[in-house]
């Protein structure tokens, strides 16, 4: 079986680990891998994210989660940005099953959600699985699913920059 800690030891990488995920950073140090936060560093060589559908275009949905936030910023931060998704979820188009997800800050969700629907998107404020409260990001911003029966004009979505 392989294990990634005594493969970094071993080979002595001089490597720097980072994820925007808490959880990951948590699982990462119960197994002996120190990784920092984005907050810590200032430059990423390559990154590694997943995603739950991309066209044959390379345009990507995320969905569920909660730190898109952090996400958007180490994609930013890197140089080489990689996604890691099972083969079959590679289409030809977004397959319409999957909502795109929105971080949003509350004070402005009422006007997003207003110029999704303008937009022919069904917008749905995201719940918690665990407690009776709304999904939140760590920032504290609430998760917000857009459907849409066609992701054709996926470009002209994430262009209006007065929705997001």
């Amino acid at each position: 079986m392989f294990n990634l800690t005594q493969a970094i030891r071993h080979a002595q990488l001089d490597i720097q680990l980072c994820s925007p995920s808490e959880l990951t950073r948590l699982n990462c140090q119960a197994i002996g891998l120190q990784v920092d936060s984005l907050e810590t560093i200032g430059h990423i060589d390559l990154a590694f994210d997943g995603c739950d559908s991309v066209d044959y275009h390379f345009n990507a949905l995320k969905s569920g989660g909660g730190i898109h936030l952090y996400e958007k910023i180490a994609a930013q931060m890197s140089d080489e940005y990689v996604l890691l998704l099972p083969a079959e979820r590679i289409q030809k188009e977004l397959s319409n099953k999957v909502p795109l997800c929105i971080e949003i800050a509350p004070p402005v969700v009422k006007q997003v959600i207003k110029t999704g629907e303008s937009m022919d998107l069904k917008m749905e404020i995201c719940q918690g699985t665990k407690v009776a409260a709304l999904a939140r990001s760590p920032q504290g911003n609430l998760l917000v699913d857009a459907f849409s029966s066609t992701w054709n004009d996926i470009d002209k979505i994430v262009s209006n920059k007065m929705a997001w």
